[in-house]
């Protein structure tokens, strides 16, 4: 840790590092938001909460700028909870243990928390720094982002005073971001009766893992590898040419996360359970050798026996297999108003068997809202198809880009100044949660950066430092000339 404390700009890092010591997964986000309330108490700031556990933290003005126009700064104090098979952590009591890799935090074995907890960080850290001039300041903390950004949902009209905003939820320093997807959630529940496993019948366990996977909105575009896809596909292909029958079939953990882990227990045929492990073998090696060779070289798998006592028929299995591999994953459209940005995507994020009932759970997204319509009817008549029930919550709005926006005009402006460069206009194919604020503020102006965070939602998550320090540089010159 002594690299740590050495890390600069001292203040973000102190107030990172006091996060990653509490668990502050989706829901479990009390005890965080105390420690900030303690926090802001400690240092004399007036707080408020709303009923949803969102906070507010006033940080009065400079000398001398107490008439400046007030500037809500917002993050997300939540986090993705995901770690590597091996790693022992529980995250509703560990802390994360965060790591200095030359130019990069990251932490042992799980996801960092750096989205958004760095940007949180740099909110509050204007309330340490006495040397950034600034008028007063509101820090919107919100809760539950991850998880279908019900925080930002929640906060009520006519709470904050604030008619420009900085969201420091974005994750590529090179850019400025002016607008975001929207995001739809589709959860299917198929149920099926299955019973005993017939006579001559054995198990088998088929495990896919080693695939990268990554935030489903940042990472879509990479192209890599679904573990629940590649399973139902695989299975699919050894149920072409022998029986099987599916016990359970489990994979993935997040809605928003590209599953890096499937596994599945099925019954076959004693006499064709060699023929089985073969085919399931050679669909996987192709997929490696032709599809998954760049994206995912660390993919791996296991076929081994395995007890199964009952399991769905064969025409209930082939019911569920065909669902799982007729679901859209992927990249679905293209912007042709933005080049390179994904328009329209969706992620089979996570499938649970619980008892004789599967429940799938997929993750739309797209800043066409007539487009995120589509999908989530797609997912709806594919339900109907399997007989299988469908719930489809409300989910968020797309921000529209404002290329009119004057704090996305001084964002530009004090971008080339400090580094001589134009930055590059942005919109992230994720869920900001500036669209859902501009319900209940539609008059609030907004801009979104950030630093450059790799491997979000995975434990393959990383902060650099460099980046850091680059991001405070023109957060605090944005601030200041909002003062001005």
């Amino acid at each position: 840790m002594s690299s740590y404390d050495q890390l600069q700009p001292r203040a973000v890092w102190e107030i990172f590092g006091r996060m990653s010591e509490i668990p502050r997964g989706s829901g479990n986000e009390a005890a965080v938001q105390a420690m900030f309330k303690q926090w802001a108490a400690d240092r004399g700031l007036a707080v408020k909460e709303d009923q949803v556990g969102n906070l507010l933290i006033s940080i009065p003005a400079s000398p001398g700028l107490e008439k400046a126009r007030p500037v809500l700064v917002q993050g997300h104090v939540d986090m993705v909870c995901e770690k590597n098979n091996d790693t022992k952590h529980d995250f509703e009591k560990d802390p994360i243990r965060i790591k200095v890799e030359g130019d990069w935090v990251t932490a042992d074995g799980t996801t960092l928390g750096a989205d958004n907890g760095i940007g949180v960080a740099m909110g509050l850290a204007l309330a340490e720094d006495d040397s950034v001039r600034h008028g007063p300041i509101e820090v919107l903390l919100t809760i539950d982002e991850e998880r279908g950004l019900t925080g930002a949902a929640g906060v009520p009209a006519g709470w904050f005073d604030s008619r420009t905003m900085i969201n420091l939820d974005s994750e590529e320093d090179h850019g400025i971001f002016m607008g975001c997807a929207g995001g739809r959630d589709s959860l299917i529940t198929l149920k099926l009766r299955g019973g005993k496993a017939p006579k001559g019948w054995v198990g088998r366990k088929v495990v896919i893992k080693g695939l990268q996977g990554g935030h489903s909105g940042l990472d879509i575009a990479a192209n890599r590898g679904n573990a629940n896809k590649l399973l139902a596909r695989a299975l699919q292909a050894a149920a072409a040419e022998v029986q099987v029958r599916v016990q359970s079939f489990d994979g993935g953990m997040l809605r928003n996360a590209i599953p890096r882990e499937a596994e599945a227990r099925v019954l076959v045929k004693e006499d064709e359970a060699r023929q089985f492990k073969k085919l399931v073998d050679g669909f996987l090696k192709r997929a490696l050798a032709e599809e998954l060779h760049a994206s995912d070289p660390g993919l791996e798998w296991r076929v081994g026996s395995v007890k199964v006592e009952k399991a769905w028929s064969g025409p209930e299995t082939r019911r569920l297999l065909n669902l799982l591999v007729a679901i859209p994953h992927g990249v679905l459209g293209m912007s042709l108003a933005i080049d390179g940005l994904v328009e329209t995507s969706s992620n089979l994020g996570v499938v649970k068997t619980d008892g004789n009932k599967v429940r799938i759970t997929c993750c739309s997204r797209s800043s066409v809202m007539s487009q995120l319509a589509g999908v989530v009817n797609q997912h709806r008549a594919l339900a109907e198809m399997a007989d299988a029930e469908i719930d489809q919550p409300e989910g968020y709005p797309a921000w529209q880009p404002d290329p009119e926006s004057p704090v996305l005009a001084k964002t530009i402006a004090q971008y080339e100044r400090l580094f001589g460069e134009k930055p590059e206009l942005m919109a992230i194919h994720a869920g900001l949660e500036c669209g859902l604020l501009l319900e209940n503020y539609p008059d609030l102006d907004i801009v979104s950066f950030g630093p450059n965070i790799e491997g979000a939602h995975s434990p393959d998550e990383r902060v650099q430092i460099s980046s850091v320090q680059k991001i405070w540089k023109l957060f605090t010159a944005v601030i200041e000339d909002l003062a001005r």
